[in-house]
């Protein structure tokens, strides 16, 4: 029995599915690429091909051991599949970045863990599977990307001016009149004539508030400057 080392077309076939993970790693790396997301389209290629990579190495590692009658060393892709898997969280885990109220990068860091995962599928020989997973990708992040959402937002607003307790009011009665519902608040007293800092946590529904946030905070009475936070 000629072993899969030196049998041409069974290498073919093994070329075929990296040049196939490649592909598919790449319809994802592009969509990413396109809305400027830290990891695109070359990182999405290499992690995808890279698993599929070592999961061909591996199989292909079996299958000569066995043709040669050298079975001893137990061989389970499981095992080469978890190492990947587990690599990855370390790769996906440098496109998250978190501030101070928010985090982003999620989705890419998803994208990168399932697009090893396409490639370890890939690299299994189960193409019909990784094809369809990776349409389920791209329709996640095409099509339910486009889809408007009335979420929760959090978001905080900074006011500074004068009035004392008749400048908070006012201010309190304005946001809330705005949509926005006040999730917490803090005060600090900046001089003696009534001149304060206030900063009001809100909760709000709509995706996209513009620059008529701050004209309508500038309506407040006695309002010198606002700062608005998403």
């Amino acid at each position: 029995m000629e072993q899969p080392l030196f049998d041409i077309s069974w290498q073919w076939h093994l070329v075929l599915q990296l040049l196939l993970a490649t592909v598919l790693g790449a319809l994802v790396g592009l969509e990413r690429e396109v809305h400027g997301r830290p990891a695109g389209l070359r990182t999405h290629i290499l992690v995808c091909m890279g698993a599929a990579l070592i999961i061909v190495a591996f199989e292909n590692l079996k299958l000569s051991l066995i043709s040669s009658g050298d079975d001893i060393l137990a061989m389970d892709p499981a095992r080469a599949a978890a190492g990947v898997i587990t690599g990855i969280g370390f790769l996906g885990a440098g496109t998250i970045l978190k501030g101070k109220d928010h985090v982003v990068g999620l989705t890419t860091a998803a994208s990168i863990w399932v697009v090893a995962a396409i490639g370890i599928t890939t690299g299994l020989g189960q193409f019909f599977l990784a094809i369809t997973a990776t349409m389920l990708v791209l329709f996640a992040l095409l099509v339910l990307h486009r889809i408007d959402i009335k979420s929760e937002h959090y978001g905080e607003i900074f006011l500074s001016g004068k009035g004392g307790t008749l400048f908070y009011e006012n201010a309190r009665k304005q946001i809330s009149q705005m949509d926005f519902i006040i999730k917490g608040y803090s005060i600090k007293a900046t001089g003696t004539k009534g001149e304060m800092k206030v900063r009001f946590l809100v909760k709000y529904k709509q995706a996209e508030l513009g620059a008529n946030v701050i004209q309508e905070l500038f309506k407040v009475d006695g309002v010198d400057a606002v700062s608005w936070e998403k």
